[in-house]
């Protein structure tokens, strides 16, 4: 049979089915058809609405609970763990409230059965941790009372340990990985969650240990306390962010959460260094050690064409020191700003914006198809090359040790030699002229207020 042949064979299948679909809340044969079909057809988002009508359903049958909860826990786990639900009403939340009520109408011999009770608390905890950090405490219940009853389940230790390292927990995340380790044996995601959560706790041998199990050449960087792996390339990493009050000039909607990617000098395969600024209101910026998963959850096309891997933030381990700050200007020609760097002292650099944000769309958390116009706010593209005349928005990263008078005097010079009109607040707050930075602060609204103007005009 041809693979078109098969997949009309399933669209007549389930267009049979959807016909016969009063039927599947009082014909258990039928519902266990409805779920092996929608396996076969890949659980899509077609089939969603079918399958909550299923665990509203069966809630007194565990075993069709389970099978529908699956089902729906799947879907869910398509959206990464960190990205925020975009509502509460979903699949996660669906299975969660199915099997809450199965656990509720099981009779006293199966809850204390670890193939019924133990099975539907663990699902439980999964469904719950897929809900957000606000079920957390609801998820810890469900996956410990499901290791009460049999202690011995290593997938159900592993699923525990999952939580608690997204949930920064990483004394009990890696002991729920250990009890899973002694259970399952070396298997591969039970190490790399072992030396996530080793490497967040400064535990440097451990991690070293595991990594090497992994295939990896790790050793212990003696100066800092922690595994260091050679030769790693380049990557980047996304965390969320909003439009930072400052920016009158944003088209995104105030407030609007997204993720912005930021470039990563790895140390580990789980630890790094950022070395590119974020320019919205973020929990990482420039210097800052930080820890992420192992999983890459997106890939960003670069402007020669090559697919980078995306990983998601779990932890700062420690933010840096040096000096981060914000900046806007308005160049009278083009290339003022990226010169500026030039005539500073050493080991300042100067970024400029050229973001590129992601925010989420419902369409996307679905899998509905759908394009993303101009108008939807769904993507933002990269910011262009500024033009002559064009707005600029940038940081300047300063090194702790650098003396402030001196950058100062090095900066005016050099705004002063250069065709821009340029506003940098924080520096003369650092340097403590309350003076002269209300007057930056009063620029930085003037030169907005002129792009706006600029840009209006036809």
């Amino acid at each position: 049979m041809s693979a078109s042949e098969s997949t009309q064979d399933l669209e007549s299948a389930w267009k049979a089915l959807v016909g016969r679909r009063s039927q599947l809340s009082s014909d258990q044969e039928l519902a266990e058809l409805a779920l092996g079909l929608i396996r076969e057809m890949g659980n899509g988002v077609a089939q969603r609405e079918l399958l909550r009508e299923l665990t509203g359903a069966w809630t007194t049958d565990w075993r069709l609970t389970l099978g529908t909860a699956s089902l729906l826990l799947e879907q869910a786990g398509r959206r990464a763990m960190d990205e925020p639900p975009l509502r509460e009403d979903g699949p996660a939340a669906w299975a969660a409230e199915a099997l809450q009520r199965s656990l509720d109408a099981l009779d006293d011999a199966d809850r204390k059965d670890p193939e019924v009770a133990g099975n539907l608390n663990a699902m439980l905890g999964n469904a719950l941790r897929f809900c957000g950090p606000g079920k957390d405490a609801e998820a810890q219940d469900a996956f410990t009372r499901a290791i009460e009853l049999d202690p011995e389940r290593g997938e159900w230790w592993y699923d525990a340990g999952l939580l608690d390292k997204w949930r920064g927990r990483f004394d009990e995340g890696y002991a729920a990985n250990e009890q899973a380790r002694m259970r399952l044996g070396d298997q591969r995601p039970v190490l790399w969650n072992l030396a996530i959560c080793a490497t967040a706790l400064g535990k440097a041998e451990e991690a070293v240990d595991t990594w090497d199990q992994l295939g990896v050449p790790a050793r212990i960087d003696r100066s800092r306390g922690m595994p260091f792996v050679a030769n790693l390339p380049p990557m980047l990493l996304r965390v969320l962010s909003r439009t930072p009050a400052t920016d009158a000039t944003s088209q995104l909607p105030d407030k609007a959460v997204g993720f912005e990617l930021v470039w990563i000098a790895p140390l580990s395969p789980c630890h790094g260094v950022v070395q590119s600024p974020t320019f919205r209101d973020a929990p990482i910026d420039y210097g800052d050690l930080v820890l992420w998963d192992g999983a890459p959850v997106a890939a960003h096309q670069t402007s020669a064409g090559d697919a980078v891997p995306v990983f998601p933030l779990l932890e700062i381990l420690r933010p840096g020191d040096e000096r981060r700050w914000p900046f806007v200007a308005l160049e009278r020609e083009q290339g003022a700003v990226r010169s500026l760097e030039e005539a500073l002292p050493e080991g300042v650099r100067v970024f400029i914006q050229q973001e590129r944000v992601e925010h989420h769309c419902a369409a996307c958390e679905a899998g509905e198809p759908h394009e993303h116009g101009a108008e939807s706010g769904a993507v933002s593209a990269p910011v262009s090359a500024p033009v002559s005349g064009s707005l600029v928005r940038g940081k300047l990263i300063v090194p702790f040790a650098l003396k402030l008078d001196e950058l100062r005097e090095a900066w005016e010079r050099a705004v002063q030699d250069r065709a821009l009109s340029v506003a940098l607040p924080e520096l003369y707050e650092a340097v403590g002229d309350a003076k002269q930075a209300g007057q930056e602060h009063q620029a930085w609204r003037g030169i907005e207020g002129k792009a706006l103007r600029q840009k209006a005009r036809p």
